[in-house]
């Protein structure tokens, strides 16, 4: 049983194929595991560290302000000579407080001061200012002394947290941070008076507002001898014996400052502590690690590992069930390739150009299509050009050299015979009809274009026996202006067929050309013939209207209209004014543009 069942190839291969994949996936799940706990301890000893780094920062920041507002008060001269005036007079104390005042308001961190007295040595002159000034004890000689007494020898900040000493209603606002300063005299270091403030512990829950602690941790906060837990904003003083903390190694940290630690509980766990300095203050901000969160990225690393081994097994899965088909799938598409060139589909498959001898078989079979498809692209070539000499050979029988040249003769006779209107008129058409079968240009100059509106003129004037009458006002500062090809005839025509022919007697076409006040080129052509109505007027230049019948049926006024707008832009074009029975008025907006031989349009000027 045994022998038969790894008889086959394909027995052999789905062994193989799984038993590696299952080695591989075990073998490299450990060495993952125990790698990704040094990780995980890292990163999170590396987040937390950025997390107080920010805190701190953000702390230190506001806690430089009070500092440099308490050295203010030490050190203004205003504030040591009213200190120092035995007989100051009411207007320097309004203007030492107000100065104070001023001082204490543009301090971007006044909202963390609850209060800020500075008073002199005996306490005659006090000053004060602050979030808690309007609920507070009365301050007088006694508190003061008691608040100095003890310190007033040295710089006393960022030590403890206490009490507000002078707050009503201790427990309706914050602990404070107080901060006390002796003021000397310049000359002989003599104290003269001294500088409290009481700092608000917001300073440091504030910046913890977003700052996420899991259950089973918690932030400290080391200031001076003693060490406070943050407990929302709270911050709850522990005992000397709380827990015991020693010294670890800070490899994994990224920046020298922060300190590691780890703290073993009275419970008996312990736990690693991620200290970072406040700078300049002498306080620190520590974060004991979360070991609940840590189980939880085991947990979640175990769960990937699972997820990872049932993938690679299924991953091994697919792989024997595509070498299972190594064989007759590409026999298979061969087959089918096969049959679609035997229907007429000689297109080249890709996918049937293996790296193996199968892989030859079906190169073999492209090249076969590929020659196939060659050879009717060209007979197809062969038959394209075969008509395009054709095409060609036609247009020469119709050479325009051989009307003008017929058309000149037509003209000489004519003058022989004394016929000179047959002879102007042939002369209009063969200068007509060479302006335009000449040049590719789109774009000619308003001179040229006037020329062929002459000559057109001229046929249709002979035409209509001389009862029609075209009046031209071309400025001179506009006649070598831009303007496309073929603009101002389909109108001239539009005027003559449309206004003055169902007229039914004489008219007249007056063409003006002149620059407007903003500096554009405006040209109208304006009939005495039946005028149109709105209705028609829209219907032209929203396309309902037929194109116009004539020597150039193919140019139309809203055709003209969208050449403008292509070449210039959508602020020109044509616009129609008319009175039936009156008159009707097209203008013709273009923008100045001077013409050259160079000029090839193409957009807004």
């Amino acid at each position: 049983m045994k022998r038969k069942l790894f008889k086959t190839i394909k027995s052999k291969i789905t062994f193989v194929t799984v038993s590696f994949t299952l080695v591989v996936t075990i073998f490299f799940a450990f060495i993952s595991f125990y790698l990704f706990q040094s990780y995980a301890h890292k990163n999170l000893i590396q987040s937390t560290e950025f997390n107080l780094q920010l805190v701190s920062g953000l702390a230190a920041q506001d806690a430089n302000l009070l500092d440099t507002l308490s050295k203010w008060c030490c050190t203004n001269s205003q504030m040591l000579s009213y200190l120092e005036d035995k007989n100051v007079s009411s207007v320097a104390t309004l203007s030492a407080y107000a100065r104070f005042k001023e001082e204490f308001q543009n301090n971007r961190a006044n909202t963390y001061i609850q209060r800020l007295i500075i008073t002199n040595t005996d306490y005659s002159k006090i000053f004060q200012v602050g979030s808690a000034t309007t609920d507070t004890r009365p301050i007088s000689t006694y508190n003061l002394d008691m608040l100095f007494r003890v310190r007033y020898k040295q710089v006393y900040a960022w030590q403890d947290i206490e009490v507000d000493p002078y707050t009503m209603n201790p427990r309706a606002v914050p602990d404070i941070i107080p901060i006390i300063r002796p003021i000397y005299r310049a000359a002989n270091k003599k104290i003269i008076g001294y500088v409290y403030m009481a700092v608000s512990t917001r300073l440091i829950t504030d910046q913890l507002s977003s700052y996420t602690v899991a259950p089973d941790s918690s932030l400290y906060l080391a200031m001076g001898p003693d060490t406070y837990r943050i407990d929302k904003r709270n911050f709850i003083k522990l005992p000397s014996d709380y827990a015991q903390t020693k010294s670890s190694s800070n490899t994994n940290t990224m920046d020298a400052k922060t300190q590691l630690s780890t703290m073993e509980m009275k419970d008996g766990q312990t736990s690693t502590v991620v200290s970072y300095p406040i700078r300049d203050t002498g306080m620190t901000l520590s974060h004991s690690l979360s070991n609940q969160q840590i189980l939880q990225q085991r947990l979640l690393f175990l769960r990937l590992i699972f997820f990872i081994c049932i993938s690679i097994i299924a991953m091994g899965i697919f792989i024997t069930t595509y070498l299972n088909h190594l064989i007759n799938a590409p026999v298979a598409k061969m087959r089918k390739r096969m049959s679609a060139i035997s229907k007429g589909d000689f297109s080249p498959d890709p996918e049937i150009e293996w790296d193996n001898e199968l892989g030859d078989v079906g190169k073999g079979i492209n090249h076969l299509s590929r020659n196939v498809v060659t050879l009717m692209d060209s007979r197809l070539a062969d038959e394209k050009k075969k008509q395009d000499l054709e095409y060609q050979m036609l247009q020469n029988q119709i050479n325009p050299h051989f009307l003008y040249n017929t058309l000149n003769s037509i003209k000489w006779m004519a003058t022989i015979q004394n016929a000179t209107g047959i002879a102007e008129m042939t002369t209009a058409l063969a200068r007509l009809l060479k302006k335009i079968s000449k040049g590719t240009k789109k774009v000619i100059s308003l001179r040229e274009e006037i020329s062929l509106l002459d000559d057109y003129f001229i046929i249709q004037q002979y035409r209509y026996g001389g009862s029609i009458t075209m009046i031209k006002d071309i400025a001179s500062d506009v006649s070598d202006n831009a303007i496309p090809k073929f603009t101002l005839q389909p109108l001239l025509e539009n005027a003559v067929f449309h206004g003055i022919e169902p007229k039914g007697c004489a008219g007249t076409v007056q063409v003006t050309a002149c620059r407007t006040e903003d500096g554009d080129v405006e040209i109208s052509v304006t009939d005495d013939g039946v005028g149109i109505d709105e209705e028609s007027i829209k219907k032209i230049f929203s396309g309902d209207e037929n194109e116009q019948s004539g020597m150039f049926k193919q140019i139309g006024i809203l055709n003209v209209h969208k050449r403008i707008q292509c070449e210039f832009g959508k602020n020109y074009g044509l616009t129609i004014t008319s009175e039936p029975g009156v008159y009707t008025k097209t203008t013709v907006l273009l923008p100045w543009c001077p013409f050259d031989s160079d000029f090839s349009g193409g957009g807004t000027v």
